[in-house]
Protein backbone atom coordinates (compact mmCIF):
# COMPACT_ATOMS: atom_id res chain seq x y z
CA UNK A 1 0.00 0.00 0.00
CA UNK A 2 2.61 2.37 1.18
CA UNK A 3 4.40 1.53 -1.94
CA UNK A 4 1.86 2.24 -4.15
CA UNK A 5 1.20 5.86 -2.49
CA UNK A 6 4.97 6.57 -2.91
CA UNK A 7 5.09 5.65 -6.73
CA UNK A 8 1.72 7.45 -7.35
CA UNK A 9 3.43 10.81 -5.28
CA UNK A 10 6.29 10.52 -7.63
CA UNK A 11 4.91 10.14 -10.76
CA UNK A 12 2.09 12.66 -10.81
CA UNK A 13 2.24 16.06 -9.45
CA UNK A 14 -0.34 18.07 -7.53
CA UNK A 15 -0.74 21.02 -9.72
CA UNK A 16 -1.65 18.54 -12.57
CA UNK A 17 -4.02 16.60 -10.42
CA UNK A 18 -6.03 19.54 -9.22
CA UNK A 19 -5.53 21.81 -12.32
CA UNK A 20 -7.65 18.79 -14.08
CA UNK A 21 -10.56 19.29 -11.68
CA UNK A 22 -9.79 23.43 -11.00
CA UNK A 23 -8.72 25.81 -12.78
CA UNK A 24 -5.16 27.36 -11.31
CA UNK A 25 -3.32 30.64 -11.43
CA UNK A 26 0.12 30.66 -11.15
CA UNK A 27 0.37 33.65 -8.15
CA UNK A 28 4.15 34.41 -7.14
CA UNK A 29 5.78 30.56 -6.16
CA UNK A 30 1.96 29.12 -6.05
CA UNK A 31 -1.13 28.27 -7.39
CA UNK A 32 -4.71 29.60 -6.50
CA UNK A 33 -8.45 28.92 -7.49
CA UNK A 34 -11.84 29.60 -6.61
CA UNK A 35 -11.97 26.65 -3.62
CA UNK A 36 -14.32 23.93 -5.25
CA UNK A 37 -15.33 23.23 -1.80
CA UNK A 38 -16.98 26.20 -0.90
CA UNK A 39 -19.09 29.39 -2.50
CA UNK A 40 -16.65 32.28 -2.76
CA UNK A 41 -16.15 35.12 -5.14
CA UNK A 42 -12.61 35.87 -3.94
CA UNK A 43 -10.06 33.29 -4.57
CA UNK A 44 -8.55 31.57 -1.60
CA UNK A 45 -7.71 28.64 -2.24
CA UNK A 46 -3.58 27.85 -2.67
CA UNK A 47 -1.38 25.13 -3.94
CA UNK A 48 2.37 24.91 -3.04
CA UNK A 49 4.30 22.90 -6.25
CA UNK A 50 7.26 22.51 -3.58
CA UNK A 51 5.56 21.33 -1.01
CA UNK A 52 3.05 18.62 -2.67
CA UNK A 53 0.10 20.42 -0.57
CA UNK A 54 -3.22 22.87 -0.98
CA UNK A 55 -5.06 24.95 1.65
CA UNK A 56 -8.12 26.86 1.19
CA UNK A 57 -8.40 30.05 3.45
CA UNK A 58 -11.95 30.04 2.80
CA UNK A 59 -13.16 26.86 4.51
CA UNK A 60 -10.05 25.42 6.08
CA UNK A 61 -9.91 22.25 3.50
CA UNK A 62 -6.39 21.51 2.99
CA UNK A 63 -3.71 17.74 2.35
CA UNK A 64 -2.21 16.19 -0.58
CA UNK A 65 -3.49 14.79 -3.68
CA UNK A 66 -4.84 11.68 -1.94
CA UNK A 67 -7.22 14.16 0.55
CA UNK A 68 -7.91 16.41 -2.33
CA UNK A 69 -9.30 13.61 -4.60
CA UNK A 70 -11.37 11.71 -2.15
CA UNK A 71 -12.97 15.26 -1.21
CA UNK A 72 -13.71 16.22 -4.77
CA UNK A 73 -14.79 13.08 -5.87
CA UNK A 74 -17.04 11.74 -2.49
CA UNK A 75 -14.79 8.61 -2.11
CA UNK A 76 -12.86 6.58 0.25
CA UNK A 77 -9.11 6.37 -0.02
CA UNK A 78 -9.08 3.08 -1.54
CA UNK A 79 -11.29 4.93 -4.44
CA UNK A 80 -9.21 7.97 -4.58
CA UNK A 81 -6.08 5.41 -4.74
CA UNK A 82 -7.27 3.88 -7.91
CA UNK A 83 -8.00 7.03 -9.67
CA UNK A 84 -4.58 8.52 -9.02
CA UNK A 85 -3.20 5.07 -10.24
CA UNK A 86 -4.54 5.23 -13.20
CA UNK A 87 -3.73 9.08 -13.98
CA UNK A 88 0.02 8.00 -13.27
CA UNK A 89 -0.09 4.18 -14.75
CA UNK A 90 0.72 2.79 -11.61
CA UNK A 91 -0.59 -0.96 -11.78
CA UNK A 92 -2.11 -1.84 -8.02
CA UNK A 93 -1.77 -4.78 -6.06
CA UNK A 94 -5.02 -6.10 -5.64
CA UNK A 95 -6.00 -5.52 -1.48
CA UNK A 96 -9.06 -4.72 0.28
CA UNK A 97 -7.78 -1.13 0.99
CA UNK A 98 -10.34 -0.93 3.90
CA UNK A 99 -8.99 -3.93 5.67
CA UNK A 100 -6.14 -2.66 4.97
CA UNK A 101 -6.43 1.02 6.51
CA UNK A 102 -8.10 -0.52 9.26
CA UNK A 103 -5.19 -2.70 9.81
CA UNK A 104 -3.25 -0.03 10.09
CA UNK A 105 -4.74 1.79 12.40
CA UNK A 106 -5.00 -0.84 14.74
CA UNK A 107 -1.18 -1.67 14.14
CA UNK A 108 -1.15 2.01 15.45
CA UNK A 109 -3.23 2.10 18.88
CA UNK A 110 -0.81 -0.61 19.76
CA UNK A 111 2.03 1.15 19.36
CA UNK A 112 0.34 4.41 20.83
CA UNK A 113 -0.57 2.08 23.88
CA UNK A 114 3.02 0.50 24.01
CA UNK A 115 4.40 3.94 23.97
CA UNK A 116 2.49 5.59 26.97
CA UNK A 117 3.09 2.53 28.94
CA UNK A 118 6.70 2.80 27.89
CA UNK A 119 7.19 6.53 28.84
CA UNK A 120 5.03 6.16 32.21
CA UNK A 121 7.59 2.96 33.29
CA UNK A 122 10.62 5.18 32.63
CA UNK A 123 8.84 8.31 34.51
CA UNK A 124 7.95 6.21 38.27
CA UNK A 125 10.30 3.56 37.83
CA UNK A 126 13.77 4.16 36.06
CA UNK A 127 16.58 7.13 37.10
CA UNK A 128 16.16 8.58 33.99
CA UNK A 129 12.66 9.82 34.50
CA UNK A 130 13.58 11.23 38.07
CA UNK A 131 14.20 14.94 36.98
CA UNK A 132 10.93 14.92 35.02
CA UNK A 133 8.98 13.02 38.37
CA UNK A 134 10.13 15.59 40.48
CA UNK A 135 9.28 18.73 38.36
CA UNK A 136 5.48 17.25 38.07
CA UNK A 137 5.07 16.56 41.91
CA UNK A 138 7.03 19.06 43.56
CA UNK A 139 6.62 22.05 40.79
CA UNK A 140 3.58 21.35 39.23
CA UNK A 141 1.39 19.59 42.33
CA UNK A 142 0.38 16.69 40.57
CA UNK A 143 0.63 13.24 42.76
CA UNK A 144 0.77 9.86 41.63
CA UNK A 145 -2.77 8.78 41.34
CA UNK A 146 -3.39 12.24 38.52
CA UNK A 147 -0.15 10.97 36.79
CA UNK A 148 -1.15 7.31 36.46
CA UNK A 149 -4.81 8.35 35.60
CA UNK A 150 -3.96 10.78 33.01
CA UNK A 151 -1.05 8.11 31.41
CA UNK A 152 2.10 10.44 32.08
CA UNK A 153 5.15 9.70 31.22
CA UNK A 154 8.73 10.54 30.33
CA UNK A 155 10.56 10.49 27.07
CA UNK A 156 14.22 9.86 27.95
CA UNK A 157 16.57 12.29 26.77
CA UNK A 158 18.24 9.84 24.13
CA UNK A 159 18.01 8.99 19.99
CA UNK A 160 16.53 6.14 19.91
CA UNK A 161 15.43 4.29 23.25
CA UNK A 162 11.55 3.89 22.52
CA UNK A 163 12.36 2.92 18.66
CA UNK A 164 14.41 0.18 19.68
CA UNK A 165 12.26 -1.02 22.34
CA UNK A 166 8.92 -1.23 19.75
CA UNK A 167 11.40 -2.65 17.05
CA UNK A 168 12.16 -5.37 19.37
CA UNK A 169 8.27 -6.03 19.77
CA UNK A 170 8.27 -7.00 15.54
CA UNK A 171 6.64 -3.28 14.84
CA UNK A 172 8.61 -2.73 11.52
CA UNK A 173 10.21 1.13 10.51
CA UNK A 174 6.92 2.15 8.62
CA UNK A 175 4.68 1.57 11.22
CA UNK A 176 6.21 3.27 13.64
CA UNK A 177 6.79 6.53 11.51
CA UNK A 178 3.20 6.30 10.33
CA UNK A 179 2.04 6.22 14.47
CA UNK A 180 3.78 9.12 14.78
CA UNK A 181 6.00 8.50 17.53
CA UNK A 182 9.23 7.76 15.36
CA UNK A 183 10.33 9.86 12.56
CA UNK A 184 13.12 9.00 9.87
CA UNK A 185 16.80 10.77 10.66
CA UNK A 186 17.30 14.37 8.85
CA UNK A 187 20.51 13.04 7.25
CA UNK A 188 21.25 9.60 7.37
CA UNK A 189 19.99 6.36 7.44
CA UNK A 190 18.09 5.22 10.19
CA UNK A 191 15.18 6.30 12.63
CA UNK A 192 14.97 8.17 16.03
CA UNK A 193 12.22 8.82 18.64
CA UNK A 194 10.65 11.82 17.75
CA UNK A 195 10.01 12.65 21.91
CA UNK A 196 13.22 13.32 23.41
CA UNK A 197 13.87 14.30 26.90
CA UNK A 198 10.02 15.36 27.64
CA UNK A 199 7.77 14.87 29.95
CA UNK A 200 5.15 12.80 27.69
CA UNK A 201 0.76 14.12 27.83
CA UNK A 202 -0.84 11.12 26.10
CA UNK A 203 -3.53 12.77 23.98
CA UNK A 204 -6.80 10.44 24.73
CA UNK A 205 -9.77 9.50 23.07
CA UNK A 206 -13.11 9.35 24.17
CA UNK A 207 -12.79 5.37 23.84
CA UNK A 208 -9.89 5.03 26.05
CA UNK A 209 -7.41 4.78 23.35
CA UNK A 210 -4.26 7.01 22.72
CA UNK A 211 -4.53 8.83 19.73
CA UNK A 212 -1.21 10.65 19.90
CA UNK A 213 1.26 12.65 22.28
CA UNK A 214 2.27 15.50 23.20
CA UNK A 215 5.89 16.21 25.19
CA UNK A 216 7.04 19.54 27.15
CA UNK A 217 10.57 20.24 27.26
CA UNK A 218 12.67 19.83 30.37
CA UNK A 219 16.22 21.17 28.49
CA UNK A 220 15.02 24.66 27.65
CA UNK A 221 14.77 23.50 23.76
CA UNK A 222 12.03 24.12 20.99
CA UNK A 223 9.55 24.16 20.87
CA UNK A 224 8.31 24.17 24.20
CA UNK A 225 5.88 21.48 23.39
CA UNK A 226 5.71 19.09 20.38
CA UNK A 227 2.86 17.50 19.74
CA UNK A 228 2.38 14.23 17.27
CA UNK A 229 1.92 15.09 14.08
CA UNK A 230 -1.67 14.20 11.69
CA UNK A 231 -1.53 10.57 11.25
CA UNK A 232 -4.79 8.06 10.33
CA UNK A 233 -6.12 7.73 13.93
CA UNK A 234 -4.96 11.64 15.19
CA UNK A 235 -6.21 14.81 13.81
CA UNK A 236 -5.56 17.71 16.09
CA UNK A 237 -8.54 20.11 14.76
CA UNK A 238 -10.95 17.33 16.22
CA UNK A 239 -9.05 16.62 19.53
CA UNK A 240 -9.63 18.40 22.84
CA UNK A 241 -7.70 16.81 25.84
CA UNK A 242 -9.29 15.84 28.73
CA UNK A 243 -12.68 15.61 27.02
CA UNK A 244 -12.64 11.82 27.64
CA UNK A 245 -12.75 12.12 31.44
CA UNK A 246 -14.82 15.46 31.69
CA UNK A 247 -17.49 14.72 29.31
CA UNK A 248 -19.95 14.14 32.04
CA UNK A 249 -19.00 17.01 34.53
CA UNK A 250 -19.65 19.27 30.88
CA UNK A 251 -22.94 17.98 30.07
CA UNK A 252 -23.93 19.17 33.62
CA UNK A 253 -21.81 22.41 34.03
CA UNK A 254 -20.73 23.56 30.74
CA UNK A 255 -17.35 23.79 29.65
CA UNK A 256 -14.56 25.42 31.17
CA UNK A 257 -11.36 26.05 28.16
CA UNK A 258 -8.09 26.48 29.90
CA UNK A 259 -4.67 26.92 28.45
CA UNK A 260 -2.65 23.95 28.76
CA UNK A 261 -2.72 20.16 30.24
CA UNK A 262 -1.18 20.99 33.38
CA UNK A 263 -4.41 23.47 33.98
CA UNK A 264 -6.53 20.07 32.92
CA UNK A 265 -5.01 18.06 35.60
CA UNK A 266 -4.59 20.37 38.58
CA UNK A 267 -8.12 20.95 38.27
CA UNK A 268 -9.66 17.30 38.14
CA UNK A 269 -7.04 16.86 41.03
CA UNK A 270 -8.81 19.62 42.76
CA UNK A 271 -12.21 18.33 42.29
CA UNK A 272 -13.39 20.52 38.97
CA UNK A 273 -13.88 17.94 36.18
CA UNK A 274 -15.60 20.21 33.82
CA UNK A 275 -12.24 21.23 32.31
CA UNK A 276 -10.26 20.59 29.16
CA UNK A 277 -8.21 22.55 26.35
CA UNK A 278 -7.05 22.14 22.38
CA UNK A 279 -3.11 21.65 23.18
CA UNK A 280 -1.15 24.45 22.14
CA UNK A 281 -3.36 24.87 18.84
CA UNK A 282 -6.06 27.34 17.96
CA UNK A 283 -9.44 26.13 18.82
CA UNK A 284 -11.15 24.99 15.40
CA UNK A 285 -14.76 24.61 13.66
CA UNK A 286 -14.65 20.89 14.04
CA UNK A 287 -13.33 20.99 17.87
CA UNK A 288 -16.73 23.00 18.53
CA UNK A 289 -19.12 20.92 16.97
CA UNK A 290 -17.71 17.80 18.70
CA UNK A 291 -18.20 20.18 22.04
CA UNK A 292 -22.04 20.96 20.85
CA UNK A 293 -22.91 17.55 21.30
CA UNK A 294 -22.38 17.92 25.34
CA UNK A 295 -23.24 21.58 25.83
CA UNK A 296 -23.93 25.06 24.94
CA UNK A 297 -22.02 27.15 27.79
CA UNK A 298 -18.61 27.98 27.50
CA UNK A 299 -16.31 29.29 29.73
CA UNK A 300 -12.66 30.31 28.68
CA UNK A 301 -10.11 30.84 31.98
CA UNK A 302 -8.09 33.31 30.90
CA UNK A 303 -4.35 34.69 32.98
CA UNK A 304 -4.35 37.96 34.21
CA UNK A 305 -2.40 39.21 31.09
CA UNK A 306 -4.83 40.73 28.90
CA UNK A 307 -2.50 39.86 26.03
CA UNK A 308 -3.60 36.28 26.77
CA UNK A 309 -7.31 37.30 25.97
CA UNK A 310 -6.21 39.23 23.03
CA UNK A 311 -4.94 35.96 21.25
CA UNK A 312 -8.16 34.20 21.96
CA UNK A 313 -10.83 36.47 20.37
CA UNK A 314 -11.12 34.23 16.79
CA UNK A 315 -11.75 31.53 19.65
CA UNK A 316 -14.63 33.81 21.26
CA UNK A 317 -16.31 34.53 17.69
CA UNK A 318 -15.96 31.30 16.60
CA UNK A 319 -18.15 29.80 19.41
CA UNK A 320 -20.70 32.86 19.53
CA UNK A 321 -20.94 32.28 15.66
CA UNK A 322 -22.00 28.51 16.83
CA UNK A 323 -24.28 30.43 19.06
CA UNK A 324 -22.50 29.03 22.52
CA UNK A 325 -23.11 31.30 25.54
CA UNK A 326 -19.50 32.57 26.02
CA UNK A 327 -18.24 33.61 29.81
CA UNK A 328 -15.17 34.47 30.91
CA UNK A 329 -13.19 33.69 34.33
CA UNK A 330 -10.19 36.08 35.20
CA UNK A 331 -7.13 34.52 37.18
CA UNK A 332 -6.22 37.28 39.71
CA UNK A 333 -2.86 38.54 40.18
CA UNK A 334 -0.26 37.25 41.32
CA UNK A 335 -1.28 34.09 39.88
CA UNK A 336 -0.33 33.22 36.12
CA UNK A 337 -2.38 30.67 35.74
CA UNK A 338 -5.30 28.10 36.95
CA UNK A 339 -2.63 25.67 38.05
CA UNK A 340 -1.00 28.32 40.13
CA UNK A 341 -4.36 29.25 41.69
CA UNK A 342 -5.43 26.19 42.46
CA UNK A 343 -2.24 24.91 44.05
CA UNK A 344 -2.30 27.49 46.28
CA UNK A 345 -6.27 28.77 47.13
CA UNK A 346 -8.41 25.74 45.48
CA UNK A 347 -11.66 27.12 46.79
CA UNK A 348 -10.73 30.75 45.25
CA UNK A 349 -10.32 28.98 41.79
CA UNK A 350 -13.67 26.28 41.78
CA UNK A 351 -15.43 30.16 43.06
CA UNK A 352 -14.07 32.31 39.84
CA UNK A 353 -15.10 29.20 37.67
CA UNK A 354 -18.80 29.33 39.28
CA UNK A 355 -18.88 32.69 38.84
CA UNK A 356 -17.80 33.59 35.22
CA UNK A 357 -19.20 37.14 33.88
CA UNK A 358 -20.85 37.61 29.99
CA UNK A 359 -17.46 38.10 27.62
CA UNK A 360 -18.63 41.29 26.76
CA UNK A 361 -18.45 42.55 29.77
CA UNK A 362 -15.83 41.96 30.76
CA UNK A 363 -14.39 43.33 27.37
CA UNK A 364 -16.14 46.80 28.51
CA UNK A 365 -14.90 46.40 32.30
CA UNK A 366 -10.97 46.27 31.44
CA UNK A 367 -11.37 48.78 28.64
CA UNK A 368 -12.72 51.17 31.21
CA UNK A 369 -10.02 49.89 34.20
CA UNK A 370 -6.99 50.90 31.77
CA UNK A 371 -8.22 54.16 30.37
CA UNK A 372 -10.05 57.36 32.02
CA UNK A 373 -13.44 57.93 30.48
CA UNK A 374 -13.60 61.10 31.55
CA UNK A 375 -11.34 62.44 29.04
CA UNK A 376 -11.76 62.45 25.04
CA UNK A 377 -8.54 60.92 24.39
CA UNK A 378 -9.19 58.48 27.25
CA UNK A 379 -12.76 57.77 25.20
CA UNK A 380 -10.71 57.42 21.95
CA UNK A 381 -8.80 54.39 23.79
CA UNK A 382 -11.57 52.69 24.72
CA UNK A 383 -12.91 52.90 21.66
CA UNK A 384 -10.22 51.56 19.80
CA UNK A 385 -10.43 48.65 22.00
CA UNK A 386 -14.22 47.87 22.04
CA UNK A 387 -14.92 48.35 18.44
CA UNK A 388 -12.84 46.30 16.54
CA UNK A 389 -14.39 43.32 19.24
CA UNK A 390 -18.30 44.71 19.50
CA UNK A 391 -18.90 44.88 15.43
CA UNK A 392 -18.50 41.39 15.77
CA UNK A 393 -21.31 40.32 17.80
CA UNK A 394 -23.63 39.16 15.35
CA UNK A 395 -26.87 38.37 17.90
CA UNK A 396 -28.77 42.12 17.31
CA UNK A 397 -30.38 41.65 21.00
CA UNK A 398 -26.81 41.74 22.49
CA UNK A 399 -25.57 44.14 19.68
CA UNK A 400 -28.35 47.06 21.06
CA UNK A 401 -28.12 46.13 24.45
CA UNK A 402 -24.05 46.83 24.66
CA UNK A 403 -23.85 49.74 22.03
CA UNK A 404 -26.26 51.37 24.31
CA UNK A 405 -24.39 50.02 27.61
CA UNK A 406 -21.16 51.58 25.87
CA UNK A 407 -23.11 55.02 25.29
CA UNK A 408 -24.37 55.55 28.79
CA UNK A 409 -20.68 54.80 30.25
CA UNK A 410 -18.92 57.34 28.22
CA UNK A 411 -21.63 59.89 27.75
CA UNK A 412 -21.44 59.89 24.10
CA UNK A 413 -24.51 59.90 21.85
CA UNK A 414 -26.06 55.92 20.62
CA UNK A 415 -26.42 56.98 17.27
CA UNK A 416 -22.27 57.53 17.23
CA UNK A 417 -21.79 54.52 18.64
CA UNK A 418 -24.07 52.20 16.60
CA UNK A 419 -22.38 53.77 13.70
CA UNK A 420 -18.84 53.34 14.92
CA UNK A 421 -19.71 49.83 15.67
CA UNK A 422 -21.14 48.77 12.62
CA UNK A 423 -18.45 50.63 10.43
CA UNK A 424 -15.97 47.78 12.28
CA UNK A 425 -13.26 50.65 13.37
CA UNK A 426 -12.34 53.73 14.62
CA UNK A 427 -10.89 56.05 12.24
CA UNK A 428 -7.31 57.41 12.88
CA UNK A 429 -4.04 58.56 11.48
CA UNK A 430 -2.70 56.58 8.87
CA UNK A 431 -2.91 53.03 10.67
CA UNK A 432 -6.60 52.80 9.78
CA UNK A 433 -5.31 53.28 5.89
CA UNK A 434 -2.29 50.94 6.26
CA UNK A 435 -4.72 47.88 6.72
CA UNK A 436 -6.78 48.91 4.00
CA UNK A 437 -3.82 48.40 1.86
CA UNK A 438 -2.87 44.64 3.10
CA UNK A 439 -6.47 43.56 2.71
CA UNK A 440 -6.54 44.58 -0.60
CA UNK A 441 -3.28 42.68 -1.45
CA UNK A 442 -3.73 39.81 0.43
CA UNK A 443 -7.64 39.16 0.59
CA UNK A 444 -7.32 36.08 3.29
CA UNK A 445 -9.32 35.66 6.33
CA UNK A 446 -8.62 35.93 9.26
CA UNK A 447 -5.22 37.04 8.76
CA UNK A 448 -2.66 38.43 11.24
CA UNK A 449 0.13 40.69 10.46
CA UNK A 450 2.93 38.89 12.18
CA UNK A 451 1.98 35.71 10.34
CA UNK A 452 1.96 38.08 7.08
CA UNK A 453 5.56 38.70 8.00
CA UNK A 454 6.69 35.42 7.91
CA UNK A 455 5.14 35.42 4.99
CA UNK A 456 6.40 37.94 2.68
CA UNK A 457 9.96 37.28 3.73
CA UNK A 458 9.51 33.47 2.61
CA UNK A 459 8.74 35.03 -0.93
CA UNK A 460 11.14 38.14 -1.40
CA UNK A 461 15.19 38.03 -2.05
CA UNK A 462 17.34 36.20 0.78
CA UNK A 463 18.54 40.19 0.98
CA UNK A 464 15.94 41.74 1.53
CA UNK A 465 14.68 38.98 4.01
CA UNK A 466 17.99 39.42 5.73
CA UNK A 467 16.96 43.15 6.22
CA UNK A 468 13.85 43.03 7.41
CA UNK A 469 14.75 40.61 9.89
CA UNK A 470 17.48 42.03 11.43
CA UNK A 471 14.92 44.81 12.28
CA UNK A 472 13.15 42.68 14.34
CA UNK A 473 13.73 40.82 17.71
CA UNK A 474 11.66 37.60 18.86
CA UNK A 475 10.34 39.78 21.77
CA UNK A 476 8.64 41.70 18.61
CA UNK A 477 6.52 38.90 18.39
CA UNK A 478 3.08 38.36 20.50
CA UNK A 479 2.20 35.25 18.74
CA UNK A 480 4.15 32.29 20.18
CA UNK A 481 4.11 30.32 17.60
CA UNK A 482 5.05 32.71 14.58
CA UNK A 483 7.92 33.85 17.64
CA UNK A 484 9.37 30.50 16.83
CA UNK A 485 9.40 30.25 13.37
CA UNK A 486 10.47 33.56 13.18
CA UNK A 487 13.66 32.64 15.54
CA UNK A 488 13.77 29.85 13.40
CA UNK A 489 14.34 31.78 10.01
CA UNK A 490 16.69 34.17 11.63
CA UNK A 491 19.24 31.28 12.13
CA UNK A 492 18.39 30.19 8.93
CA UNK A 493 19.57 32.85 6.57
CA UNK A 494 22.14 34.12 8.79
CA UNK A 495 24.93 32.77 6.89
CA UNK A 496 22.95 31.63 4.02
CA UNK A 497 24.63 32.53 0.28
CA UNK A 498 20.91 31.24 -1.26
CA UNK A 499 17.35 32.35 -1.68
CA UNK A 500 15.48 31.00 0.87
CA UNK A 501 14.72 27.07 0.16
CA UNK A 502 11.27 26.33 1.55
CA UNK A 503 11.77 22.52 2.01
CA UNK A 504 14.79 23.04 3.84
CA UNK A 505 13.50 25.70 5.88
CA UNK A 506 10.09 23.35 7.06
CA UNK A 507 12.50 20.40 7.78
CA UNK A 508 14.10 22.65 10.38
CA UNK A 509 10.24 22.14 12.63
CA UNK A 510 8.32 19.63 13.43
CA UNK A 511 4.88 19.23 14.37
CA UNK A 512 1.99 22.11 14.39
CA UNK A 513 5.26 24.66 13.69
CA UNK A 514 5.78 23.03 10.66
CA UNK A 515 2.35 23.08 9.53
CA UNK A 516 2.30 26.84 10.25
CA UNK A 517 5.01 27.62 8.30
CA UNK A 518 4.01 25.55 5.27
CA UNK A 519 0.25 27.49 5.44
CA UNK A 520 2.07 30.83 5.46
CA UNK A 521 4.11 30.16 2.95
CA UNK A 522 0.76 29.54 1.08
CA UNK A 523 -0.61 32.73 1.46
CA UNK A 524 -1.66 34.92 -1.07
CA UNK A 525 0.15 38.36 -2.59
CA UNK A 526 -1.54 39.94 -5.67
CA UNK A 527 0.63 39.75 -8.68
CA UNK A 528 2.18 43.32 -10.10
CA UNK A 529 2.01 43.02 -13.89
CA UNK A 530 5.29 41.43 -14.39
CA UNK A 531 7.68 39.17 -12.21
CA UNK A 532 9.77 42.00 -10.97
CA UNK A 533 6.42 44.31 -10.02
CA UNK A 534 5.66 41.68 -7.96
CA UNK A 535 8.50 41.10 -6.23
CA UNK A 536 8.80 44.76 -6.12
CA UNK A 537 5.25 45.51 -4.45
CA UNK A 538 6.23 42.39 -1.92
CA UNK A 539 9.29 44.30 -1.03
CA UNK A 540 7.90 47.40 -0.05
CA UNK A 541 5.19 45.47 1.43
CA UNK A 542 7.39 43.77 3.36
CA UNK A 543 8.88 46.81 4.67
CA UNK A 544 5.66 48.66 5.71
CA UNK A 545 4.69 45.59 7.72
CA UNK A 546 7.90 44.78 9.43
CA UNK A 547 7.97 49.31 10.38
CA UNK A 548 4.32 48.32 12.08
CA UNK A 549 5.10 45.19 14.05
CA UNK A 550 8.15 47.20 15.51
CA UNK A 551 5.72 50.17 16.01
CA UNK A 552 3.23 48.10 18.11
CA UNK A 553 5.74 46.45 19.37
CA UNK A 554 7.21 49.33 20.89
CA UNK A 555 4.19 50.84 22.14
CA UNK A 556 3.63 47.52 24.35
CA UNK A 557 6.54 48.48 26.01
CA UNK A 558 5.96 51.82 26.47
CA UNK A 559 2.68 50.59 28.09
CA UNK A 560 4.38 48.51 30.61
CA UNK A 561 7.05 51.56 31.46
CA UNK A 562 4.09 53.84 32.03
CA UNK A 563 2.84 51.19 34.33
CA UNK A 564 6.27 50.80 36.27
CA UNK A 565 6.28 54.63 36.17
CA UNK A 566 3.03 54.30 38.16
CA UNK A 567 4.14 52.34 40.72
CA UNK A 568 7.82 54.05 41.20
CA UNK A 569 6.08 57.19 41.71
CA UNK A 570 3.76 55.54 44.24
CA UNK A 571 6.69 54.13 46.24
CA UNK A 572 8.86 57.51 45.48
CA UNK A 573 11.73 55.42 44.29
CA UNK A 574 13.31 58.29 42.78
CA UNK A 575 16.25 56.76 41.44
CA UNK A 576 13.84 53.68 39.44
CA UNK A 577 11.72 56.55 38.52
CA UNK A 578 14.42 58.46 36.42
CA UNK A 579 15.96 55.21 35.07
CA UNK A 580 12.22 54.65 33.73
CA UNK A 581 11.59 58.27 32.79
CA UNK A 582 14.78 58.00 30.71
CA UNK A 583 13.90 54.58 29.03
CA UNK A 584 10.41 55.95 27.64
CA UNK A 585 11.64 59.03 26.77
CA UNK A 586 14.44 57.29 24.68
CA UNK A 587 11.68 54.39 23.09
CA UNK A 588 8.77 57.46 22.34
CA UNK A 589 11.52 59.69 20.29
CA UNK A 590 11.93 55.92 18.23
CA UNK A 591 8.00 56.46 17.36
CA UNK A 592 8.60 59.70 15.58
Amino acid sequence: MEDNVTQIKQKLDIVDVINSYVGLKKSGRNYKAVCPFHNEKTPSFMVSQELQIYKCFGCGAAGDMFNFVEAIEGVDFSRALEILAEKAGVKLVKSDAYDTQNALKKKIYEINDMSAKFYQYVLLKQKAGAKALKYLKKERKINEKSIIDFRLGYAPNSWDILTKFLKSKGYKDQDLIQSGVTVKRSSGEGLIDKFRGRIIFPFIGIDGKVLGFTGRTIYDREPKYLNTGETPVFHKSFFLYGLDKSRVSIKKEGAVFVEGQTDVISSHQAGIENIICVSGTALTDNQLEILSRYTNDITYCFDSDFAGIEASYRAIDLAEKRNFNVRISVIPEPYKDLDELINSEPEKAKKILKEPIPVYDFFLATALKRNNKETALGKKAIMEELVPLFSKISNRVLFDHYAKEISSELEISEDTIFSMLKKGYVEKDDEKLEIEEIDQKFPIKDRKIEGYFVSLVLKVSLEKAKESVKKLNTEDFLNENVREIFSTIEKYIEDRKTDINIKSLTNKLEGDLKDLLSELYLWEFEDGESDDDAQKDMESELENVTQRIKKESIKRQLQILSSEIKIAETKKEEEELQKLTKKFEKLSKSLL
